[in-house]
Parts: structure tokens; sequence; C-alpha cells
């Protein structure tokens, strides 16, 4: 007690003294007081003045913190400044050759509201003698205009470039650029031009000489794609004229007032000759000028701008009478631009409150229902675990890794990561390394031998020899050396092999993994890191490790052909996954600065490929415990297959608005399935739960179930016809007492009237493995279409193909499921247990169809779909779905029958289209809706992908319309 009130006195004292922040302006209770702004910054330039061609001045500002961002016209870009003795300083490299004029030059400290601002005066510089070259006169005339509907479809890469969602009300505009250079006849470029050198890539021949002109990046995605450069001489003139025309299209976002940036960089080309002059003209139509960054315009006025294109240059326009974040644009820097806008730098970071019902409502049930998945997904891992599993302390450090990756992903900067890439790096690090570490360790202990510690040997050795080789090959450049490396390699399996020598296996390892690991540190420090080809290569070592581990853990046994098989098949896998997702795959060594690129995606690869192997190692501890009957009434095994569930839904609704309730309804679909056993094993919702049966009773059951099936037609046709008139009361009530005893028979450890709801002597695992075969079967027509409708944007993204693969496999799942536990699926028939299966399928994956639907991804500007294209849509999900599963259901009636070894037409006549009755009308319609509606309007959703990096966004594509 004294320590719960010495806890309680300690947790209010802390209260106490917490500062309680002020509340925003309108939500204020009190009356405002006037509060002490910040002190105003000081800012220093060394030299204030300097002539123009000046390389560089010295910025300083009083600033506390250790950074500081300095932003000027007079600068290339925004600058940072660092620490030094009295504040933060830097050499700032000005504009290459800046007009004349007064700068101003603002300086930001960074975690800090302070701004302050200097003036840097740029005078005339020496005058310079009049070349003798003759004169190179370039003007870029650049034309923004507003598009009619559907004219970016004119564009040469439209289908093909994979695009940010589009609003239906964003603003489409046209943007043109034209370059017309201005040379003697006998100039190189004119004479490169008529060989033919700027015919094939003439954007790249224009942005060499003149330098490259874009609009935004956050208005368009499509670059500018110019046609073949014309060439204008006339008969007797000394003067060629060279006109590049370019164009390209995009969609401006109304929100921010249809703000449309115009971009212009100077020409990066080497061994051109230079311009005598170049300017920038630009005419928007229907939008007006909003401010520019770079030179001072030579001319402006509403819709027009001259700019001197001697200099690197933004300026933004704003749809005509709209206002917009120009400044924000301008300087991509929140405090500043608030200091030039004149308002208070964090009004743009306060998060106003919803204040209508309905959003309100919404966002409520999305957060709780997405708590509420989690939990349940929590739940079902503690149960699949079972209690065993948690009683050994061995596993409890597999709790930890979840932790640790929770932490460096989502802590706030500064807090627990250091910098922009140590949350992966230490998802990299527990994913690659420590997570198949602990995996052997717990398989060595389960199996009881030291077979899991040779793979770990074998992992660290195939680890050195791969650094080792890397490192060879960039320090030497020459193949000879790399034979040392297969030298070891051999050293190494020899070792391995050879059962006298083995115990010497780790130390060779460990000393192949310092040698490799000590010579890629000497590259490493040069400025070089290992390539994508590298890395994938540690990460197939790493996962197939991890592979190896989990499927001894969930077999309970060590098996030389699992452990080759995860050896073959992970490398296989990643490597199929990583030429097709990254086109740089192959490259050996990347410069230091790409190294959070690399860390990137390969953390994506760690993590689906863990999450791939989580999942085959649920498969692998169903089919142990699933050669048993007693499997189907088992705890662990309804939690495993609820959890396997959850894990294939999982990654694609994480980017979907409803991502609880997606798994809640996965949820829901299951419990729907499998009814609750009881502790006895029973199943309240069907007549047959784990009664085990085998063949000959299976065989038994069946025969007679048919013998009382022909009974009671017997009997009932007794009675609708009656007594015959040549026959007595009592010899028709002989007859009918007779068949009802006939009818009430039975033989078998069941009801014989619940032959076909038993496991017909096959162990569960073999029921799961039937059943996932035809499930693949029947969706494999839809699924064909969705690969072909998603083939081509499957390289634009990393995770995309997990997505994919998870989406086509959904279905089998569910069919699997159905098999392992079909005497405990609800109903007495297979139809009936059939018709349960389609509405657990509709719980758990109509809502990603819907979502598919009902959101736009698909390449720019594809219009959204209207709702008849939604509803048609959904009834193709809904079809294939009824297809599946219905279908199973009589496959499933014609397996149990062949089983018993009766034909299928005793129980159900292929002959009278009445015996099928409801079955075949429904997959009937179901095939006749899932054909008509694809082909007729084109409505096939494609497998769900993301876009990588605005993981909060809608981000499942939509079905594509016909333009």
């Amino acid at each position: 007690m004294g320590v719960v009130l010495l806890a309680a006195a300690g947790g209010l004292l802390a209260v106490t003294r917490m500062d309680v922040p002020p509340l925003p302006d309108e939500y204020a209770t009190a009356e405002p007081t006037d509060i002490e702004s910040p002190a105003p910054l000081r800012v220093t330039l060394d030299p204030p003045q300097v002539p123009a061609g000046t390389d560089a001045v010295r910025v300083s500002a009083s600033c506390p913190t250790p950074t500081a961002v300095a932003v000027s016209d007079a600068f290339p870009d925004n600058m940072s400044l660092t620490r030094d003795a009295t504040g933060v300083s830097g050499e700032v490299e000005l504009e290459e050759k800046l007009s004349p004029g007064r700068y101003r030059v603002i300086v930001s400290c960074d975690d800090d509201i302070q701004v302050g601002s200097a003036q840097l005066v740029v005078t005339k510089g020496t005058a310079t003698p009049t070349p003798s070259a003759p004169a190179r006169i370039a003007t870029t005339y650049v034309t923004l205009t507003q598009a009619p509907p559907g004219a970016w479809r004119t564009h040469p890469l439209a289908e093909t470039t994979t695009s940010r969602d589009v609003e239906p009300d964003d603003i489409p505009y046209e943007f043109t650029v034209k370059h017309e250079l201005r040379v003697p006849a006998d100039d190189p470029d004119v004479a490169a031009l008529r060989l033919g050198a700027g015919a094939a890539l003439p954007d790249l021949f224009a942005e060499a000489r003149l330098g490259m002109v874009v609009p935004d990046a956050n208005s368009h995605e499509l670059p500018v794609v110019f046609a073949a450069p014309a060439v204008q001489l006339e008969r007797g003139s000394s003067q060629a004229v060279v006109t590049f025309t370019g164009r390209t299209y995009g969609f401006a976002d109304p929100d921010r007032g249809g703000l449309v940036g115009v971009e212009f960089s100077l020409p990066d080309g080497e061994d051109v000759l230079p311009l005598t002059a170049h300017e920038l003209v630009v005419s928007a139509t229907g939008w007006t000028v909003g401010g520019t960054r770079g030179s001072p315009p030579l001319s402006q006025d509403r819709h027009n701008l001259r700019i001197d294109a001697r200099s690197s240059m933004k300026a933004a326009f704003l749809k005509d009478g709209q206002a917009g974040p120009v400044a924000g644009y301008l300087t991509y820097e929140g405090t500043i631009s608030s200091y030039i806008d004149g308002s208070e730098p964090y009004d743009a970071l306060i998060v106003r409150p919803e204040t209508e019902f309905l959003p309100r409502s919404w966002t409520a049930l999305r957060n709780v229902s997405a708590v509420a998945a989690l939990l349940v997904l929590l739940y079902a891992l503690v149960r699949a675990l079972g209690g065993a599993w948690w009683r050994r302390r061995r596993n409890w450090m597999f709790m930890v890794i979840p932790l640790v990756i929770y932490v460096a992903i989502l802590s706030p900067p500064g807090v627990f990561v250091l910098d922009e890439w140590s949350g992966t790096g230490i998802v990299m690090a527990t994913l690659i390394a420590s997570l198949p570490l602990l995996s052997l360790v717990s398989a060595t202990r389960a199996v009881r031998n030291g077979r899991p510690g040779l793979v770990a040997a074998g992992a660290a050795a195939a680890t050195g020899i791969l650094l080792l080789l890397w490192a060879l090959w960039m320090l030497t450049r020459n193949s000879a050396v790399l034979w040392v490396a297969v030298a070891v390699a051999v050293a190494t399996g020899v070792v391995a092999a050879l059962p006298r020598w083995r115990r010497a296996l780790p130390a060779l390892a460990l000393v192949t993994l310092a040698a490799g690991t000590l010579l890629a540190g000497r590259v490493v420090a040069d400025g070089i890191v290992p390539g994508p080809m590298v890395w994938f290569a540690l990460l197939a070592v790493s996962l197939s490790v991890l592979a190896i581990g989990w499927v001894t853990q969930a077999s309970h046994r060590w098996s030389v052909r699992a452990a080759a098989l995860c050896a073959v098949t992970v490398p296989v896998t990643i490597g199929v996954q990583s030429y097709a997702v990254l086109p740089e795959w192959s490259t050996v060594g990347w410069p230091a600065e790409r190294l959070g690129q690399i860390l990137a995606s390969i953390s994506s690869f760690a993590m689906g490929g863990a999450l791939l192997l989580a999942m085959a190692a649920l498969i692998v501890r169903v089919r142990r415990i699933g050669q048993d009957i007693a499997a189907v009434s088992a705890t662990t095994a309804y939690y495993t297959a609820l959890l396997f569930l959850l894990l294939l839904r999982g990654p694609a609704a994480v980017y979907t608005e409803y991502f609880g309730l997606t798994l809640l309804l996965a949820w829901a679909g299951i419990a729907w399935l499998l009814p609750r056993a009881t502790a006895a094993g029973t199943v309240t919702a069907t007549p047959v739960s784990a009664t085990p049966v085998s063949e000959d009773e299976h065989r038994t059951l069946v025969r007679d179930m048919i013998r009382r099936r022909s009974v009671r037609l017997s009997l009932t046709g007794l009675l609708r016809q009656g007594p015959a008139a040549d026959s007595s009361p009592d010899t028709f009530e002989e007859q009918r007492a007779a068949l009802e005893r006939a009818s009430d028979e039975r033989a078998g450890p069941v009801d014989s009237d619940h032959a076909l709801a038993t496991v017909a002597g096959r162990t569960p695992w073999q029921n799961a493995l039937a059943a996932l075969a035809m499930g693949t079967l029947l969706s494999l027509p839809f699924s064909t279409v969705r690969i072909m409708v998603s083939a081509d944007s499957w390289r634009s993204g990393d995770i995309r193909l997990l997505l994919a693969g998870l989406a086509l496999i959904s279905l089998p799942a569910l069919s699997m499921i159905f098999g392992y536990f079909y005497p405990r699926v609800r109903g007495g028939n297979p139809i009936a247990k059939s018709l349960a299966l389609l509405v657990a399928a509709l719980l758990a994956e109509l809502p990603l169809y819907v979502q598919t639907l009902a959101t736009v991804t698909t390449p720019i500007a594809t219009p959204q779909s209207t709702a008849d294209e939604a509803l048609i849509g959904t009834l193709v999900a809904i079809g294939n779905i009824a297809a599946v599963s219905i279908g199973l259901g009589l496959w499933w009636e014609w397996r149990l029958m062949r089983l018993a070894g009766e034909p299928w037409a005793r129980v159900r006549s292929v002959r009278m289209l009445r015996t099928l009755g409801a079955p075949l009308i429904a997959v009937a319609i179901a095939i006749a809706t899932t054909a008509a509606t694809a082909l007729v309007n084109n409505v096939i959703a494609p497998l769900p992908t993301t876009q990588v990096g605005n993981a909060g966004e809608q981000s499942t594509p939509s079905p594509t319309s016909r333009p």
C-alpha cells in the first residue's frame, strides 16, 4: 500500500509541474494577453556589396539552433548554415551571371520561429571586351493555357506514366515550350542538326544547349516531349533559326488556387558554345502571375513575364481570381514563407477539428475499428501460438522485435532516432540479422540438435563470401581476384561436407565474415556502398535462414530436404521480384549519398519477405496439426487460420480508408464460416464436427444415405398415392411402417443423413490441399484477367508484387480453410456449406473490391468511375466469388461420392436439370455476370497497388474506363 501511495504522490507531483499549452485563438476562453514576440534575428553578409560575377558571400546569423536555412533570389537554392562560435554561418554560392540589383537574404533558424533578413547589393562588374565570336541569341516562349478534357491522352506517354490521384475538380492545363535559337548559318549546332543530331532525342539536345523548362512537380508528371527540331535558313542569309517545340499536360489543384509553377534551370551540356543572350517569355491565359524567384523580371504584367535566362528561376501562376501558397512554393521553407506572407509560422500546422456530424462519425468509426482490428490481430496471434509456445522463455525475445520496429518507425525525430534513415537502419538490422538469428536459436532448442547451428555458420560464411567478393571487385576491378572468393567458398563447402572437419565450420565462418566485413568497410570508407545486387543477395541469405528456422520450429523436426528447399526457393523468389520491380537491380556499387534510397527499397522487400515467411510458417504449422482429425475443432488451428487470413488481407487493406473495417469483416467471415467449438469438440451449428470417419466407414455411410433416401422417396410416393384399390388398409399400414423403420435405420459412427459432411477418411490437411487446388482452378480465369490489366504497372513500385500475389491467393486461401475445417463449416451438406463459404468470402473479399472500384489511382486524369460502373464492377466481383464458392461445393459433393465409390448421379442426376436446381442457376448467373459485364464495360478491377511514400492516401486502383 505504501508503494502505491508513493507512486500516486509522485504522479500527482509530476502532473502539477506540467505546463499546459495555450489554446488556439479561436478556442481561447480568456481575453488575449500581450505575448512577447521573439527577438529579431540578426543577419550579417560579408561583404554586403559585391560586383557581378562574384562566386559567393558569407552569411551569418545569431541563431541559438545548430543549423539554419538561407533563402534569396541571389542563391541557386535554399542554403544550409551550420554552427560556429558566434552563431550559424556559411559560404553561400551565388547564381551564375547574376544581374545587378538589390537582393533580400532571409534566414530562418531550424526548429525555431526566429527569422531575419539582410540586403545584398550586386553592382555592375568590370566591363568585359565584346566577344569576337558571332552572336548566338535564344528566346524561350512558354505558354500556359487551360486544356480541354481528355486532351492529355494525346501525350505519347499518357498510358504508361503512373501519376498521383486526380480529383474531378482539378484544372487541366496545357504547357507548351518553344525554343528559338538564332545562330550563324555555319554554326556547329546547325551542321550537327543537318546530320540528324537532334532527331532521335530532341529533348536532350535542347536541354544541353538551352536549359530545361518544366511545370512544377506537384501538378504534372508527364514529361515535356519535344518534336524533332526545325531549321530555317533563307537563301543568301547568314543566319539560321532553329526551333524546338515541346508540350506536356498537367492538373492544377483548385485548393491551392490552381497554382502552376514554371521552373527553368541552366543548360548543363559540356563542350557546347555559350549563348550571347537568352530570354524567357512566359504567357499565361487564365492564370495570373503570382511571384518569381531568381533575377528580377525584365518586364511583367498580369499574364506575362519576360526574364533574363542567364540564371535559374521559378515563377508561380495562380488561376485568375484565386489565391494560393505562392511563397511556400517559391521558397520550400515553411517558416520563411510564413514570414513573407505575414502569417503566424505555425498556423498551417494546426489541424482544425471536423465540425459536421457525418465526417466526425466516419473518422471515429475508422479509428475505433482500426484499434479493434489490431487487438483482434494480436489476440489471434496469442491464441494461434498456444499456451505451450508462450511458456517457453526462448520465444519471448520474438516479441521484442515488433516493439523495436514500431519505435524505430513511429518515434518522432530527435527522440529515439538520430537522423532520417536511422529508423530504416534499425528495421534493416532487426530483420536481416536479429530475427534470423533468434529463429535459429529457438529452432536449435526445439529440435534439440545442432543442425540449425550449422545453418547459422553457413549463413555467416555466405555473408562473408559475398562481402569479400564485392570488396575485392570494387578495390581491384580485376576478375582474377574473384578466384580468392571462389576458393574460400569451396573450402567452406568442403569443411561443411566432411563430418571430421565440421567442427571447424563456425571458426572458418567467423574468419570469413570478419575478412569480408573489413574489406567492405575499406570500400565504404571511400564513399561507395554496395549496390542493389549485393543487398538483395544478403537479404536472400537472411530470409533463407529465417525460413529454415521458422519451418523447423513449425514442423518440430529437422529436415535437410526442407532446409534445401528454403535455401533455393527464397533466393530465386527474391531475385525474380527484384528484377521485376527495380530497373537498377544489377548495379554492384552506388555512391554513399544513395544509401537511403537503397535502404528504403531493401527494407520494403525485407518486411514483405518476413510477412510471406510468417505465412509460410503458419502453413507448415497447420500441416503438422492437420494430420489428426482433432485439428478440425482445435483452438490453435482455428486461430492459426484466422491469423493467416488477417495477414493475407492486412497489407492491401492498410492502404485503404477503412483498414480496420476490412480486417473486422474478414474476422466476421471466419466466425460465420466456422462456428465456435465447445470444449468437447462439438459444434452446435454443424451436425458433424470432429468425429473420425475412416474410408470404409465413409463408404458405408454414403451407401446407407443413398438407401435411406431411396426408402424415403418410396415412402413419399406411397403416402402420395394412398392405399391401392385392390389392397386392404392393413396392408398399406404395414408397408408404411416398414418403410419408416427402414428410413430410420442407420449404420456408421454418425447419422448417415450427414454422410456428405464428414472428413471422408481423409486428414484435414489432405482436404485442405484438395480445396486449395480446386479453388485456384476456379478463380484462375478472373485472376488471369486481373493480371493482364495490372501487368503494365508492376514495375513502378517495389511493394506491388506482394499486394498482387496476396490478392490472387485470397480466394484459394479461403477455399483451403473451407477444406481444412470442412466438417465444422456451417451447413449439413456440400451445397449448404458452399453457401456459407459464399457469405464468408463476400465479407472478406468485397470491401477491397469496393475500394478498388471507388478510388482513382490509375494513369493520369483517368475519369473517376461512375455509380453505374462501380455497381457493375461490384457485381463482377460477386459473380466471381459465387462461381468459386458454389463451384467448389458442387465439386466437393462429387469428390465425396467418388471417395465412396459411388457415382455422383446417385445423389444429383446430371441428366435432370431439376436435380441440380439452385446450384446450377447460381453458377450460371455468376459466370454470365462476370463474363458479360467484364467484356461490355471493361470494369475488371486491377490488382491492389500502392504509392510508396504516401501511405496515408487511398491507393487502390479503380476500374479503367475506355477512352
